[in-house]
């Protein structure tokens, strides 16, 4: 069987197709191509006008590595503009590569698998460290979802630990306000942004730290709330359509606990449920149209949303199931389209069972629990008829799920697969009880 193509960069055909190839060393990054990015992104930087602050970076030149917060895409333009004359190499999920492979490979992009334990990176990073160049990393590994800082691994400072070279972080916000992630084609031109670019640990301090002492360090710095940081620094956003899509994120009702009917429009929410709407002001604030503002700024909001899921997870009754389409991933041409299949995410993980249209064989993807600390989801996807998705990957697979059920909310999934491992993780911890004899 041919491919044949049924969509933007998605094709039907057989399994058999060439992979990705993630042992492939790091590139070397051609001097044009630096010179391109600095102009650019530079260009970028003074058209909005970002405030950049930098703390001890006296004379800090590679090797060092290099940890940022994620909130758009805009975020890679600062960070490029504010490490020259030095370039670095970053890990990138596979899906970045699509269409672009030769360019990502050569300013320096490294493709891996979101959430998977990728022991290639931690000697890619050594060799390019070693090479006395910079190893960047994303740590939360996505975009925020609300503006505000996600889960930072235990790994990171593990690998900090190894590396044992000095850690610079840049903090950026506004980020989230000027290109939200969930709409990411409302754009808030020439908004004003910030950035802090500091040298936070020397090679000595990071050798006389903990992994965990250098984890809690990292978190501090890059902890941040867009949502404040616009309200507290008076950020305008006139623009009419400025929480169109909130709902993806804001997905279930403060007043009448419904999960299933919000929506948005121009500057409102609202709940087809019991009615309650509520408009996002000018400087990212919350106001109830009638009644009490339960919360001020929709980043209480989805804290708000997290516990309600962690009540689900601890009180055992969260349990999410569909039918499901699944796209593969297998390399940088684009998506196969795999077929239909079934999706169950509980308390034991995700298992996704379907059969191959091209085929009639049966395909399967099985993560326990404690092997996905945090899931990567997608609003209105690109590649993929414009629906929300799900992406799980496996060291060897990557594949984009998109449920059927309009009512089933990727960003509950997304929680409850932090709070799950957050529970299942903390079993592992407690104490064995002895045995009586």
């Amino acid at each position: 069987m041919k491919y044949k193509k049924i969509g933007k960069r998605i094709w039907q055909g057989p399994p058999a197709t060439k992979k990705f190839d993630m042992n492939q060393e790091p590139k070397g990054q051609k001097w044009y191509f630096v010179w391109i990015i600095w102009i650019g992104t530079t260009l970028r930087k003074w058209l909005h006008r970002v405030k950049v602050e930098k703390v001890n970076m006296e004379g800090v030149k590679p090797p060092y590595i290099l940890i940022c917060n994620h909130n758009s895409f805009y975020d890679f333009y600062i960070m490029s503009s504010l490490i020259k004359p030095h370039r670095g190499h970053f890990p990138g999920a596979v899906d970045d590569f699509i269409g672009r492979e030769w360019v990502s490979r050569r300013i320096g992009i490294i493709p891996t698998r979101k959430f998977t334990t990728d022991l290639s990176l931690i000697r890619i990073g050594r060799k390019v460290i070693k090479n006395g160049e910079m190893y960047g990393l994303y740590a939360e590994a996505r975009y925020s979802l609300c503006g505000i800082t996600e889960v930072i691994p235990d790994a990171v400072g593990q690998l900090v630990k190894f590396l044992g070279v000095p850690v610079v972080t840049i903090k950026m916000m506004g980020n989230h306000i000027y290109n939200p992630y969930w709409n990411m084609k409302s754009f808030r031109w020439f908004l004003r942004t910030e950035a802090l670019h500091q040298q936070l640990m020397t090679a000595d301090e990071v050798k006389a730290s903990t992994p965990e002492e250098i984890n809690a360090k990292i978190r501090e710095a890059l902890w941040h709330d867009d949502w404040r940081w616009q309200s507290e620094n008076r950020v305008k956003v006139k623009k009419k359509t400025r929480a169109e899509g909130l709902d993806n994120v804001l997905y279930k009702c403060p007043a009448c606990g419904c999960e299933t009917k919000m929506s948005s429009k121009g500057a409102q929410l609202f709940c087809g449920e019991c009615g309650k709407s509520w408009t996002l002001n000018y400087y990212g604030e919350l106001e109830a149209d009638k009644g009490e503002t339960e919360f001020k700024f929709p980043s209480d909001w989805y804290k708000w949303e997290r516990e309600e899921v962690k009540k689900e997870v601890y009180a055992g009754t969260y349990h999410t199931e569909c039918d499901v389409k699944v796209n593969d991933l297998p390399n940088a041409k684009g998506f196969i389209y795999m077929g239909e299949g079934h999706l169950v995410h509980n308390y034991d993980g995700f298992k996704l069972e379907g059969v191959r249209e091209y085929d009639g064989e049966k395909f399967g993807m099985d993560i326990p629990a404690l092997q996905q600390y945090a899931c990567h989801v997608e609003y209105k996807y690109r590649f993929g008829w414009g629906r929300d998705c799900i992406n799980l990957n496996t060291v060897d697979d990557t594949w984009y799920i998109f449920p059927e059920d309009k009512n089933v909310k990727v960003t509950k999934i997304a929680l409850a697969t932090e709070e799950i491992y957050n529970k299942r993780f903390a079993e592992t911890r407690k104490p064995k009880k002895k045995t009586e004899e």
